[in-house]
């Protein structure tokens, strides 16, 4: 991923009410992780990053916009 698609993604999830974030792990590794996800049957939030295809989904999503 790059981090032009990896931004995007993130304010694709952010216009759809998510609390998302754009990291770079390593110079060539962008990713996006969604925070603050409430887990009932933990009763906790916790983070994760998203798998790239989905990355691709919210890019495309926000660059229809």
């Amino acid at each position: 991923m790059t981090q032009e698609q990896c931004e995007s993604a993130v304010k694709a999830l952010q216009a759809q009410g998510f609390t998302a974030s754009h990291v770079m792990g390593a110079p060539d590794d962008h990713g996006v992780w969604l925070d603050s996800v409430w887990n009932d049957n933990l009763g906790d939030a916790y983070s994760f990053r998203i798998h790239d295809d989905e990355i691709d989904f919210w890019t495309e999503s926000w660059n229809e916009q």
